[in-house]
């Protein structure tokens, strides 16, 4: 059974390799700032995509799914060296590549760590 932390890192990868931002959460198709679950985002950082991948679960399940939240930071929190993933997103070295990756790294590690992570918060 695929982990839910899994799923929301995964869609998050899919919004970034689709556009990447930074300095914001989300922009639209013009470049102006909208809210990163908005119909019109178009862009997202790294922040952005898992808010907006959130906002999609939550309104289908009906709920915020935090467990999941929880077990993707977790999983992410291995892999960046930072407090604030706003921060790591928006540090100039950065590159669309790099996020797109640590996504990706963070999805497949959460296959045997989140769904530990997702036990505990039952």
């Amino acid at each position: 059974m695929e982990s839910s932390g899994r799923r929301l890192l995964e869609g998050a990868r899919e919004l970034v390799a689709e556009s990447w931002c930074r300095g914001v959460d989300a922009l639209d198709i013009d470049g102006f700032e909208v809210d990163p679950w908005d119909d019109e985002a178009a862009s997202w950082s790294l922040l952005g995509a898992l808010v907006a991948v959130l906002e999609r679960e939550g309104s289908l399940a009906g709920e915020l799914p935090m467990a999941e939240l929880g077990a993707a930071l977790y999983a992410l929190s291995d892999l960046i060296e930072t407090d604030s993933l706003v921060d790591w997103n928006d540090d100039p070295r950065q590159t669309q590549g790099t996020v797109i990756a640590v996504l990706e790294q963070a999805a497949a590690g959460c296959e045997d760590n989140c769904a530990v992570l997702e036990l505990s918060f039952n």
